[in-house]
């Protein structure tokens, strides 16, 4: 396991995603309750990279491309049989440290 600093606290909104990333893997980050969430930014129904861009509110993103919903948190989905991977962060003075 690694621990990668990928950004400062403040440029993860709690409105919108931050694509990020890593050891060539995209990461979506969300800021949820003041606490950074990571997941796959790869919605598993048909590989879309774009789950960064997708509604985010309560903690669920859902896939501009075919509206499936995740929590962030788990990475488990709400409306269908998926699931994306996610990754511990912890923030350290300020910035934003993915575990991988």
């Amino acid at each position: 396991m690694s621990d990668l600093v990928v950004c400062n606290f403040e440029e993860v909104k709690e409105t919108r995603g931050k694509r990020i990333v890593v050891d060539g893997e995209e990461i979506a980050l969300f800021k949820v309750d003041g606490k950074v969430c990571a997941i796959s930014n790869m919605c598993p129904h048909q590989k879309f990279q774009k789950l960064h861009e997708g509604m985010f509110e309560n903690g669920i993103v859902t896939c501009p491309m075919h509206g499936w919903a995740y929590d962030v948190r788990t990475g488990i989905s709400i409306n269908a049989s998926g699931r994306v991977k996610i990754f511990k962060t912890e923030v350290k003075n300020g910035r934003v440290i993915v575990i991988k």
